[in-house]
């Protein structure tokens, strides 16, 4: 997990220390060698472990700096990743549709000046650690961490890009402008390079003055992602394997309580970005997602599709199960749909069944297209009283019910066999959590436990990390998924004579509207003004 919660009442300090660290001006040599009286000299930094200390926590602070915290941080802000892949409606419908995929988008642009941020900050790191006298092994431990982050980064960038520039050391301004997009086979063995050395050099398991901080775990579960993003699938079955078998993470018999504050420091959960109440808290899960029925912006409205991927409580999709009632759609489903999305004429809330209905949305003063009648509250802590702009629950990146899916996924599309051992093993103890209980699954023909594998992929770790969004581009279905006919709720019984002001199916759903996603948006263009400042960058196909 993230950051130390003992800590975290520190960070505005580290934040400062780090801010002058990075970008101390170099205007002359006399500069560098006296002590300044307004920063912190490098002359006299880089000294001693507690130093060290500081910048590594200067390194954590910048994955969930909230300036900017709605466009382009890796935390709950990714949330947002689920409109990319179809989930849901960020925000309003309109703004989802002005967002289509160009290089002057302002999340494109900011995600991708965050990341080189963040990569500047782990890179200086790195050059300056060495300096540092202090306990040898915990100095590597702090260079596996740094590379850690620095890697998951350009995970990311190298997901969404491809075709990035590989930066490994601090560059002046005008190396920054003339740097060159690298090979994709060379970031891969980059990114796949550092992770298998940062895990050498972590901690199996942080000592609790050190808590949140990433662990060996950490490193193999992203090495894990990319091997199965390339299709690598016996390497990532192997490297899977290599986490089940530490023995550091087992499956948290709650569910819900992962997502709020009352999860937190569980066993599950390897790498999250964690939160301080009112020190260091974020305004998404309380007040952005929260529906405004509720005192929220209403800002991550469900599509119909996703709910209907939940499957019965008997473990059978709801188009095969005798226990579906197209009367009575969500009686008997998964719990997890439940604690994942607050449906309108359902969900009970405060002791009132909760009316997310288009009219009685527009009474809080939010009209729209984008309205669908269902609310994402995975996030979204009900007991919580206090101020809603900064909570203090952290938000999962990688948990272990994601390690354990993702070893029977690459076994599976290695070609290896399948036992109930196996099954067992990994996606029956992510279904049958005490708080789930879900039947377990005993199918091992390859192409029937295909469609089990990932659909649980999309109940168990909906709106994590961007994991839909990976998922559905290694599947090949990201465009099929993005671009299908979008609905919410059912708005009338009798959609033949129904004549309400809203646009409905023949079913008595909302229509809300289509997507447009080409083939060539599984890669996002690059920035404009990146393009504008490097003449070397080449934009991605389809962006010209």
């Amino acid at each position: 997990m993230m950051m130390m919660s003992n800590n975290k009442a520190k960070i505005n300090y580290l934040r400062i220390v780090f801010f002058f660290m990075v970008f101390l001006p170099a205007c002359n040599e006399d500069f560098l060698v006296e002590n300044p009286k307004t920063a912190i000299s490098e002359a006299i930094f880089w000294k001693n472990a507690q130093e060290a200390h500081q910048a590594l926590m200067g390194c954590y602070s910048v994955y969930y700096d909230r300036w900017g915290e709605r466009l382009g941080n890796y935390d709950k802000s990714m949330i947002w990743m689920s409109s990319w892949a179809g989930y849901s409606s960020w925000r309003d419908f309109g703004w989802a549709r002005e967002r289509q995929i160009t290089p002057t988008h302002g999340t494109i642009n900011t995600l991708w000046q965050k990341s080189y941020r963040q990569i500047a900050r782990a890179n200086y790191f790195l050059e300056n650690i060495d300096r540092v006298e202090m306990d040898e092994t915990e100095k590597a431990a702090m260079k596996g961490e740094v590379q850690f982050l620095r890697a998951f980064t350009y995970f990311w960038l190298f997901q969404l890009w491809e075709n990035i520039p590989l930066v490994k050391n601090t560059l002046t301004f005008d190396e920054a402008n003339n740097v060159t997009q690298a090979p994709k086979e060379e970031l891969v063995e980059f990114i796949l390079a550092e992770l298998t050395q940062a895990a050498e050099r972590m901690h199996v398991r942080q000592a609790p003055s050190a808590m949140g901080r990433a662990e060996k775990g950490s490193a193999l579960a992203m090495k894990g992602r990319l091997l199965m993003a390339e299709n690598r699938w016996s390497e990532a079955a192997g490297t899977y394997e290599e986490i089940m078998g530490m023995g550091r993470y087992v499956i948290d018999p709650r569910y819900k309580e992962l997502f709020q504050d009352d999860g937190e420091n569980n066993d599950e959960v390897i790498f999250a970005n964690q939160y301080m109440e009112n020190e260091m808290g974020e305004s998404m899960s309380q007040h952005t997602i929260k529906s405004s029925i509720y005192g929220g912006f209403n800002a991550c409205n469900v599509f119909q599709h996703v709910l209907d991927k939940f499957p019965m409580n008997d473990g059978v999709p709801i188009e095969n199960s005798a226990l579906y009632d197209p009367e009575n759609p969500f009686e008997n489903r998964d719990p997890r749909l439940y604690a994942t999305i607050l449906i309108t004429g359902y969900s009970e809330v405060f002791g009132v069944v909760f009316t997310g209905d288009p009219a009685s949305i527009a009474r809080t003063g939010q009209t729209g297209p984008n309205i669908s009648g269902y609310i994402l509250q995975k996030f979204w802590d009900r007991d919580y009283e206090g101020n809603s702009q900064f909570y203090g629950g952290d938000y999962p990146q990688i948990r272990y019910a994601e390690v354990l899916l993702s070893r029977l996924e690459a076994e599976l599309e290695a070609g290896n066999s399948i036992d109930q051992s196996l099954l067992d093993n990994t996606i029956n103890q992510v279904r049958q959590r005490q708080a789930v209980d879900m039947p377990p699954v005993t199918e091992m023909d390859p192409a029937a436990l295909r469609d089990i594998v990932r659909r649980e992929r999309a109940v168990e770790l909906a709106f994590e990390g961007g994991i839909e969004y990976f998922d559905l581009k290694r599947w090949g279905t990201l465009q099929e998924e993005v671009s299908q006919e979008l609905y919410g709720m059912k708005i009338t019984d009798d959609p033949e004579n129904y004549v309400g002001q809203y646009a409905i199916n023949e079913n008595g759903h909302l229509v809300l509207g289509r997507l447009v996603f080409n083939e060539f948006n599984a890669l996002w263009p690059i920035p404009l003004n990146e393009l504008d400042v490097n003449e070397n960058f080449v934009q991605n196909p389809g962006y010209n």
